[in-house]
C-alpha cells in the first residue's frame, strides 16, 4: 500500500484486509486491524470507532513494512513485535514461541492453585520454576499475580532469555522476584539457593520448589506443522524426539526431587498425549494426578502433585543403592511389608528365597512402576490392560505369560506383576526397575505389619529396612490372565465384586 493524500484509518484497514485477502491469508480482517492499530499508535478497537482518523506518511510506510513482513508467511505476533498474554503485553519475536492462550490456560491452573493453596503452605513465600520460559510469558504472569512467588526461570536458549530479560524490563516491582538461568531445565537451576530463609533452613533449592511449570516442546520430529509455525519459531522449543515426549518425560522424572512434598507439577502436552504423560507420571510416583482442558476443549494441561508424605530420603536413596548393588531390602508396601531385590538380578531375587526359606521354584510377585514396565515383562491381552487401568496403582496381581520364555529361577512360562499405590515406592521402582513384591516373611509364617520387625525375622539380614507400618495390612487380589477368562487365584485387597464388573 503507498500513501496518498487523505488517507484515514478506515481506508488504511480496508487496503490491508484486501491485500491479505488476495494473498489468501487466513482472517485477513485480524491482522489488517492489528496492523493498522499498531501503524497509527492506535488500539484495535479505534479502528473501528474512529476511522476518520487521519493517517500521516510515516504512519503508513510503517503499515506497509509490516504487511510486506505478513504476505511473507511471518506470523502476525512477529511482525507486530509485542503480543498480549493475560494480564501482560510482552515483546515477541523469533528468539522464543509465540505466546498462546492454551499456555494462558496453563499459567491459570499454576496461578490459582498458588493463590488457593499454596501460600497457605508457605506464608512467607513460594518457590516457582518455570522450565523452558521462553519469552518469559508464564514466570512474569506468575510473579505479577501471585505476590508471594518468587520465580526462577529456566532456558538452555540464550537468545529467549536475552528477550525474557527485556520482558523483564518492563514488569516493575514484581521483576525482583523474578530471576533467569541458562541451562537444560533443572541443571540450570543445580547451584541456586532458597531465598526465603526466614522461617526455613538455608540450603539449596531443589527439594524445595512449591510449583514446577513448563510448557515444554512436545511436538514429534516427524509431524508437519503449518509454514506460519515451522518457518519461524524455534524449532528447539518445538520438537521432543520421535515421539514428542522427550522433554515431557525428562521433567516428569526430575520434577518429583525438586519439588517439595506436596508442590505441584503444571506441564502443557499435547492434545494427544494425556494417556502417555498421564501413565508417565503415575509410574514417577505423583500424585492426584489429572488431565486439564484448554479453551477449545483439547486435553492440554497434565497436573500432578508431589505425596506429602513419604520416608525419610537418606533411607529411600540407601535402599536404591543397594538395589543397584544386588542387596535385597525390607519395606512397607501398600499391602503388606515385602521383600525387595532387582528381577532382572537372578542372584539377588535367590537371596530373597533364602531369607525366607522358600524354594526358589515357587514363583513370587513382581512390582512395577506401570503399565510400561508392565509390558516388558509379560503379555497382557486387551482385557488384562483393562483390569490394570482400572486398578493400578493398587493391590491387583496380574498372572500373564511371561516374555522371553521361562522365568530362569522358578522355571516357569508365568508372572504376576502388580504396581503398588505407594507414590514413593512407585518412584523407586521407576529408579531402579521392576523388583520383587513378595511378603516379608519366613516360608508360611505371618507378616508383621511393621518394615523393622518383618526384617528381623527373615533367615538373612536385609540391606536395608525403609521403616514403616504398611497400611493396607491385606494381601493383593491376585488373577490369572493368562486365558480368554479372568481366573481368581486369590482374593485380597480388591473386592471380587469390582473385578466381576470390570470383566463383564
Amino acid at each position: 500500500m503507498s500513501s496518498k493524500d487523505g488517507l484515514t484509518l478506515g481506508d488504511l484497514y480496508r487496503g490491508l484486509r484486501e491485500q491479505f485477502a488476495a494473498a489468501g491469508m487466513l482472517e485477513p480482517e485480524v491482522s489488517a486491524r492489528r496492523i493498522a492499530a499498531e501503524a497509527s499508535g492506535t488500539s484495535a478497537a479505534e479502528v473501528a470507532l474512529a476511522p476518520q482518523t487521519p493517517m500521516t506518511v510515516r504512519m503508513v510506510a510503517h503499515a506497509d513494512a509490516m504487511a510486506t513482513r505478513r504476505v511473507a508467511g511471518e506470523p502476525l505476533q512477529y511482525v507486530l513485535g509485542s503480543w498480549g498474554f493475560r494480564e501482560l503485553d510482552l515483546a515477541t519475536d523469533r528468539r522464543a514461541l509465540i505466546p498462546r492462550p492454551e499456555t494462558e490456560v496453563v499459567a491459570g491452573f499454576a496461578i490459582d492453585w498458588l493463590n488457593e493453596t499454596a501460600r497457605h503452605r508457605h506464608p512467607i513465600g513460594l518457590n516457582v520454576a518455570d522450565l523452558g520460559t521462553g519469552c518469559g510469558a508464564i514466570a512474569m504472569s506468575i510473579a505479577h499475580e501471585v505476590p508471594d512467588a518468587r520465580v526462577f526461570a529456566t532456558d538452555s536458549s540464550a537468545d529467549a532469555l536475552a528477550l525474557a530479560a527485556a520482558n523483564l524490563a518492563g514488569l516493575g516491582s514484581a521483576a525482583s522476584r523474578v530471576s533467569l538461568h541458562h541451562g537444560d531445565w533443572f541443571d540450570a537451576l543445580g547451584g541456586v539457593q532458597d531465598p526465603h530463609t526466614d522461617g526455613r533452613v538455608a540450603g539449596p533449592l531443589r527439594g524445595r520448589l512449591d510449583l514446577v511449570v513448563s510448557n515444554p516442546p512436545y511436538v514429534a520430529d516427524g509431524d508437519v506443522l503449518a509454514p506460519e509455525i515451522d518457518d519461524w519459531e524455534p524449532h528447539e522449543a518445538l520438537y521432543a524426539g520421535t515421539d514428542g515426549l522427550s522433554a515431557l518425560r525428562t521433567i516428569l522424572r526430575d520434577a518429583r526431587g525438586w519439588l517439595a512434598p506436596g508442590g505441584l507439577l503444571v506441564l502443557e502436552i499435547g492434545a494427544t498425549q494425556a494417556p502417555a504423560a498421564t501413565a508417565m507420571a503415575i509410574a514417577r510416583g505423583y500424585e492426584s494426578v489429572r488431565i486439564e482442558r484448554d479453551l477449545a476443549g483439547s486435553d492440554r494441561v497434565l497436573v500432578a502433585s508431589r505425596p506429602q508424605s513419604e520416608p525419610d530420603a537418606l533411607e529411600l536413596n540407601a535402599a536404591v543403592e543397594w538395589l543397584r548393588e544386588g542387596g535385597f531390602v525390607v519395606v512397607p508396601t501398600d499391602t503388606l511389608c515385602g521383600i525387595m531385590a532387582r528381577y532382572a538380578d537372578t542372584e539377588a531375587v535367590a537371596r530373597v528365597c533364602e531369607a525366607k526359606e522358600r524354594p526358589r521354584t515357587e514363583p513370587m510377585p513382581i512390582l512395577v512402576s506401570g503399565l510400561a514396565q508392565a509390558d516388558e515383562l509379560v503379555e497382557l491381552s486387551a482385557a488384562a490392560r483393562a483390569l490394570a487401568q482400572q486398578h493400578w496403582p493398587g493391590g491387583l496381581t496380574l498372572v500373564a505369560k511371561r516374555r522371553g520364555g521361562p522365568d530362569p529361577l522358578h522355571g516357569r512360562e508365568t508372572l504376576g506383576v502388580r504396581a503398588p499405590a505407594l507414590g514413593w515406592l512407585r518412584w523407586l521402582i521407576d529408579d531402579v526397575g521392576p523388583v520383587t513384591g513378595t511378603s516379608a516373611n519366613r516360608h508360611g509364617a505371618e507378616t508383621p505389619a511393621d518394615a523393622a520387625t518383618a526384617a528381623t525375622g527373615l533367615a538373612t539380614p536385609a540391606a536395608a529396612v525403609i521403616a514403616g507400618v504398611a497400611p493396607g495390612g491385606v494381601a493383593s487380589t491376585v488373577i490369572d490372565v493368562t486365558g480368554p477368562e479372568p481366573i481368581v487365584l486369590r482374593e485380597g485387597a480388591v473386592p471380587l465384586a469390582e473385578i466381576v464388573g470390570d470383566s463383564t
